[in-house]
């Protein structure tokens, strides 16, 4: 019997609506663009409900993954349907469109401004090759209200309590949803805990938020957790190609920032490499300091994408660093990928803090034993160990799905614990997760999820 697990950081409700609402066209099972524009072409007729868009959810690095080595062109789609608007997804940051996704979405023209400030690669002629960054935001949700409603309840369950997870930090597409998610809580329909956190810009501005926080303050169930900033995007130009691709000025981070914490905001400063990482720790040791950060201000993905040589300045910011173990084998095959160096950023007193980042790009990222098993042995998807180094024990890979991301809450002590007092959240194994002698996390199965005392989920096999 372990706590029920909390995930730190993942898009619950996306992942739900993911599994329900988008086409599947993740890399592997399939293996070539030819076999994924076969699949596309046979949901043509997909019911789109009151969203003509058709939405599809492959993986990261999707171009290193398929047998042409690249990602699908505007031309490609095209002959697919231009009727409908097309978008194949290789990450929330990464697209490729068709041209009426292209046109509905302003980016056609040579001098159409990106609202996200993302990339739209073009021809010679100034016509988009159909890659795009940064357009997730933009594109319409393709689910009812009452499919969102029926996707969070079932999913929760089969998805989330199916891994042990019991507790979720997440990132509510639109303010809708959050309304939603407050009825269902409210109903006792919900079988799990959540603490929302409000992506700005984009989803709230900071005094919709202060609306939202006096609102959803107190509750065990459903709450208010903070802020979400993306300091920059995917770090990429969409194809792979390096890009500090950052969204402010440090001036202006260090204003949003002041600002946000002047409101008594927790911050989650997103960054996808390394320079992001450093200015979110400049930006958070601005407003404290001294590094007692008492808002636990958080840099996420900080823990997969720093460069050690900033450890002094993240140190001194008192900033917690979230990280996402399945990144090691999921993102990219290239050596400059994600390093993650866990033990070193542990032997140096940061506070880390697990998420799945679970999105439907990875449907196993789900899973936190996956997370923790990969935590330890930094297994890729060619076998290879990436900078064994920096494994950690199984110990400390489970603390970062329980006290970890609990701290990073502000739920120590109630969840991510089995103890008097907290909330009676946990999990039974079917093994000893810290074994290496029973195979270790990526051998262990959920058997039973409790929250609260009560059974929630069980595993029927």
């Amino acid at each position: 019997m372990v706590p029920g697990f909390v995930d730190g950081h993942c898009h619950f409700e996306l992942t739900c609506t993911t599994t329900d609402g988008w086409v599947a066209v993740h890399t592997p099972p399939f293996h070539s663009l030819a076999a994924i524009a076969a699949e596309i072409r046979s949901s043509l007729d997909r019911p789109s409900g009151d969203c003509e868009w058709l939405l599809c959810r492959s993986s990261f690095s999707m171009q290193e993954k398929v047998e042409e080595q690249r990602l699908f062109t505007r031309h490609e789609l095209d002959a697919i349907s231009t009727e409908r608007p097309i978008a194949v997804f290789a990450s929330l940051h990464v697209a490729s469109l068709n041209t009426p996704a292209l046109r509905e979405l302003g980016l056609w023209h040579s001098d159409a401004v990106h609202p996200f400030h993302g990339v739209v690669h073009r021809d010679e002629a100034g016509v988009p090759t159909g890659v795009v960054t940064e357009v997730f935001m933009m594109v319409p949700v393709p689910v009812t209200a009452e499919g969102f409603e029926r996707a969070v309840v079932q999913h929760g369950r089969d998805l989330f309590n199916a891994s042990g997870t019991t507790t979720v930090h997440s990132m509510p597409e639109n303010l809708g949803q959050i309304e939603q998610l407050r009825r269902l809580h409210a109903a006792g329909t919900m079988s799990l805990r959540q603490r929302y956190y409000l992506i700005s810009p984009g989803v709230a501005t900071l005094d919709e938020a202060d609306e939202l926080s006096r609102l959803d303050a107190e509750g065990s169930m459903f709450r208010f957790g903070g802020i979400k900033v993306f300091v920059n995007g995917c770090g990429h130009d969409g194809e792979g190609v390096p890009l500090d691709d950052v969204k402010w000025s440090q001036e202006s981070l260090d204003a949003f920032v002041r600002d946000a914490d002047s409101r008594g905001f927790q911050l989650w400063l997103h960054s996808l490499n390394a320079n992001g990482v450093r200015m979110a720790a400049r930006a958070i040791l601005g407003v404290t300091p001294d590094g007692s950060n008492p808002r636990r201000h958080r840099i996420e993905h900080g823990g997969d994408f720093i460069d050690l040589a900033d450890l002094s300045l993240v140190q001194a910011s008192g900033a917690l660093l979230v990280t996402t173990p399945q990144f090691l084998h999921s993102m990219t095959s290239d050596p400059s990928g994600p390093r993650a160096p866990l033990r070193t950023l542990l032997a140096a007193g940061i506070r880390l803090v697990g998420g799945t980042d679970s999105t439907g790009t990875v449907p196993s990222s789900v899973s936190v034993l996956g997370n923790v098993a990969t935590a330890v042995t930094r297994q890729r998807r060619d076998g290879s160990a990436f900078h064994p180094d920096e494994a950690i024990d199984a110990a400390s890979a489970l603390r970062l799905f329980t006290s970890g991301s609990a701290f990073g809450g502000f739920s120590e002590g109630s969840a991510g614990v089995i103890a008097p007092g907290s909330y009676a959240d946990f999990v039974l194994l079917d093994r000893d997760p810290l074994s290496s002698d029973s195979g270790g996390a990526g051998a262990t199965e959920v058997l039973a999820t409790y929250l609260g005392g009560v059974q929630v989920w069980r595993n029927h096999g």
